[in-house]
């Protein structure tokens, strides 16, 4: 058979033509949501739409000017197996879409061959003979989309990857804030050491004087056993920190990718103010959280299944080609008389499966609407997330106001009892619960100080780490 070019040209036609024609299935639309028009507290407005777009990240953590948190943050974002491993997923999503855009093109194919045969003529008089046939082939097929189930499946394959590059971003905020609660929670035990080592300091001051007041005759040796209690007591309490402390060392070396053994991070025994939240700031929630975007993502995936199911109850044609040389004598193989060249087409309707592609396709609407609540329970608990931080940084700035106030108060008591003992008109009993008391209202400021920051750290997380 002659070779005609031109039936080979109709496949570029094909690939023009058939993505104009409309795809089976629903096309994906974000699932609809009442939502309030703003938080309840801090002026921050709300900004209901699609997650169309991506904000640009930002470096979140220089909000604190702290330059150990900084390297440590970034180190995390480099080191953090649990970034790698998400960073890996994505790769492979990648390579499955790629996989699925694939199918839009014939698959080409060479298939070489060497056949040997043997064949018995039907008459008695005839004798056996042997043959070999060569052939070079070069065969093409092509699934004629006319349904739109290769469209249906690459669009399920973006947006799967796309779903994983926003799952990488989540993990990466995460394990960032994560970084930082437990550098602050750090600060705090530095800041409490710090206080018991003064408080120490203090109370050995007290056990020496009442030594030299016992000796004299002055007082009894029960005030001093008193005073060498407290001592004791602050320096196990002390002690008692400095596990606390390897422990948080120990879990942002993990955090950062590297063996906890002998990590270590500067000691530094000062809590600063967390960064305030601006007054009038849109928060655009849907667009900039991460895990948001990767619910809306995996929605439109699972859309896209529908349509691959739903294309599978339709005829499918596939259209198959060859062109090649075939000859007998391989000295032959070459020539213009050995060229071949077939065309024709396959189609295939179901029939007794019919029952079994209705059911895939009903469960791929179920899986859509799985996803669907999937993505506005995802808005539901970031709100929660951004009401819950709102709401608790400005009640621990007032608890903080109130715990500073009661803690200076009990200073003053301190220092009056101090005076009144040394005057001779207390007794040291008084000092002492006067001392504990002082030593309590000071850790309770650290522990609202560090909470505070912990608390500005989610409410950053909450907002995606976008919020100015």
């Amino acid at each position: 058979m002659r070779f005609q070019p031109g039936i080979f040209a109709s496949f570029p036609v094909l690939l023009l033509v058939l993505p104009g024609c409309k795809a089976v299935g629903p096309d994906h639309e974000t699932p609809a949501m009442k939502l309030p028009a703003s938080f309840s507290d801090g002026g921050v407005r709300w900004n209901a739409h699609a997650p169309a777009s991506r904000p640009a990240p930002r470096q979140w953590w220089r909000l604190y000017h702290d330059a150990t948190l900084s390297s440590l943050v970034e180190r995390s974002l480099v080191s953090n197996q649990e970034i790698t491993a998400a960073a890996a997923r994505l790769d492979q999503a990648r390579h499955l879409s790629r996989a699925a855009r694939s199918r839009y093109f014939p698959a080409i194919a060479f298939n070489p061959s060497i056949n040997r045969s043997r064949a018995v003529p039907r008459v008695a008089s005839g004798s056996a003979f042997a043959s070999t046939t060569y052939s070079l082939p070069l065969d093409l097929g092509y699934e004629v989309d006319f349904w739109g189930r290769v469209r249906r499946q690459v669009e399920s394959a973006e947006a799967s990857e796309q779903a994983s590059a926003e799952i990488l971003n989540a993990i990466r905020l995460s394990i960032s804030s994560e970084v930082a609660q437990t550098y602050w929670a750090l600060r705090a035990v530095d800041a409490d050491r710090a206080l018991l080592a003064r408080t120490v300091d203090l109370r050995r001051r007290a056990l020496a004087l009442l030594t030299e007041q016992r000796d004299a005759g002055a007082i009894s040796g029960l005030d001093l056993s008193r005073a060498e209690t407290e001592v004791a007591t602050a320096e196990s309490e002390r002690i008692g920190l400095d596990l606390t402390r390897a422990e948080l060392v120990n879990a942002l070396a993990v955090l950062a990718g590297a063996a906890a053994t002998g990590s270590s991070v500067p000691e530094q025994t000062d809590l600063p103010e967390p960064p305030a939240v601006p007054a009038s700031v849109p928060s655009e929630l849907l667009r900039q959280r991460p895990d948001i975007r990767a619910a809306e993502r995996n929605v439109a995936a699972a859309n896209a299944e529908i349509g691959v199911a739903t294309a599978a109850l339709y005829p499918s044609i596939t259209l198959n080609s060859s062109l090649g040389l075939e000859s007998r004598a391989l000295e032959n193989l070459f020539n213009t008389s050995a060229l071949v060249w077939s065309l024709g087409g396959d189609a295939a309707a179901p029939i007794t499966a019919g029952r079994l592609l209705r059911a895939q396709r009903d469960a791929a609407i179920s899986a859509h609407a799985a996803a669907s609540a999937d993505y506005r329970q995802t808005v539901l608990e970031a709100m929660r997330e951004v009401e819950n931080a709102l709401h608790g940084g400005s009640i621990l700035a007032a608890r903080q106001q109130a715990q500073e106030r009661a803690a200076a108060a009990a200073r003053e008591t301190f220092e009056l009892s101090s005076r009144r003992f040394e005057a001779g008109l207390v007794s040291f009993l008084d000092v002492v619960d006067a001392e504990r008391t002082r030593l309590e209202a000071e850790q309770r400021v650290n522990a609202v100080r560090a909470e505070r920051l912990a608390v500005s750290v989610a409410l950053i997380k909450a907002l995606g780490g976008e919020w100015r």
